[in-house]
């Protein structure tokens, strides 16, 4: 139970479960956090390595469980349990968490370079996420006009549902619709 016990530093010995989430998310600093009841904070924390948290909650193989030292004692702490909890807080929040741009050259200074990202699959969102939040003035090119590549045409919506995609999206690009035809600007 998130609430109670012993979870994420306070326990860990090592950082094992890091080590085994192939986004290699800071695990043990969003569980202690979600501990705490401080969820947005826990958010922030996975958002910093992971733009799609609430469809890696979705889909996840949960590595991390298995390498969780927590099992060692009794059961392993269910992180991707948490971390779906998390991402759905957000899903559903009136407003969605936007991470503060890093500004490399100062605040006066824009970048001039523009970037283009072709493919609004996981990689290329990604890509243009991290490339947004650095400040640069990304366009992302697809051949479809659905953005979510593969998280929209290979992965049933049994296992992943549609919804929960197109709110990651949407969070990504700040759009109000859930498709685009034409170039997707940040």
């Amino acid at each position: 139970e998130i609430g109670s016990g012993l979870v994420g530093s306070e326990m860990c010995i090592r950082d094992s479960c890091k080590t085994a989430c192939p986004a290699h998310i800071a695990i043990q600093g969003y569980v202690k956090m979600a501990g705490e009841g401080r969820y947005d904070e826990a958010l922030q924390l996975i958002k910093q390595d992971n733009p799609f948290p609430a469809v890696c909650g979705s889909i996840c193989n949960k590595r991390c469980e298995n390498a969780c030292t927590r099992g060692t004692v009794d059961d392993p702490i269910s992180i991707d349990a948490i971390k779906k909890f998390i991402a759905s807080r957000e899903i559903h929040a009136e407003h969605r968490y936007i991470p503060k741009k890093i500004r490399h050259k100062g605040d006066e200074i824009d970048y001039t370079q523009k970037i283009a990202v072709i493919g609004a699959g996981p990689s290329g969102m990604s890509c243009a996420y991290f490339l947004a939040n650095m400040s640069y003035p990304v366009t992302v090119f697809d051949k479809d006009p659905i953005p979510g590549g593969m998280l929209t045409k290979g992965i049933p919506s049994f296992r992943l549902e549609k919804d929960i995609v197109n709110a990651e999206i949407l969070s990504l690009i700040h759009i109000s619709e859930p498709t685009r035809p034409e170039p997707i600007s940040y």
